[in-house]
Parts: structure tokens; C-alpha cells; sequence
């Protein structure tokens, strides 16, 4: 991906129901902050974000499915936004983070309010 902002890396992580594009930033740790976007764009929108973000904490950006470099797997438009943030948990899971702050923009943000929804017990909020 020559897109990418000097510092970011991108990195293929295979979930349970897709593999997911996820930016980062390299060296850094801490705090997860998970980045998702909104529609008709990807996770290379949150770079200058995830750059600007103080160093302590560890900035993640995650392309939904279809967009960006994830899989293209079809939605099923009756669930709502229920496939992205399944497919959320699925890489929240598969990246190991038992803490995790979520940003979401636009749609991004339906994602976010319907991956917490779905497992209110989960997180704190």
C-alpha cells in the first residue's frame, strides 16, 4: 500500500469471520484507541490522527469489510450494521485487546454505538 503516512504500517490480521486491514503506528504501545471509519472511505482517513495522537497510547485504524484492503465479504443489509461491528468484535478479539478506547466518524460511529449495543456488558463506556 504506497498510501500510507510516514510512521504507519499496515498489517493483514485473519479473524474469525474475515481478514482485516489494520493501520498502526510502529513502536508504539499502550492504550489501544481503534479508529473506525466512515462510509465511502477507509481506515487510511484516521493517519494524521493516529499520528497526532499523544505517544503513550496505541493507535489502531481498521478498514470495514469491503473497503480499504479488508476482505470483501457481502453485508446483509436486514442486520443493519450488525455485520461491520460483528466484524469488529472479531478483530478487537483477534488483536488481543481486552481494553480498547473506539472512535468511530460517520457511519464509523453506527458501528461503534451498535458494537456496544450487542454486548453492553463487555466494555466500559
Amino acid at each position: 500500500m504506497d498510501t500510507l503516512l510516514s510512521g504507519i504500517t499496515a498489517e493483514q490480521v485473519p479473524t474469525s469471520r474475515l481478514n482485516v486491514n489494520v493501520l498502526s503506528v510502529a513502536g508504539r504501545s499502550g492504550p489501544a484507541v481503534l479508529f473506525v471509519h466512515g462510509n465511502v472511505s477507509s481506515s487510511l482517513f484516521w493517519q494524521p490522527t493516529m499520528l497526532a495522537l499523544p505517544g503513550s497510547y496505541r493507535p489502531l485504524a481498521i478498514d470495514l469489510r469491503g473497503f480499504g484492503e479488508t476482505d470483501a465479504e457481502p453485508v446483509d443489509a436486514t442486520r443493519g450494521l450488525r455485520d461491520f461491528s460483528d466484524d469488529l468484535a472479531a478483530a478487537i478479539a483477534a488483536l488481543g485487546l481486552e481494553s480498547v478506547h473506539l472512535v468511530g466518524w460517520s457511519m464509523g460511529g453506527g458501528v461503534v454505538l451498535q458494537y456496544l449495543a450487542d454486548r453492553p456488558a463487555t466494555h466500559k463506556v
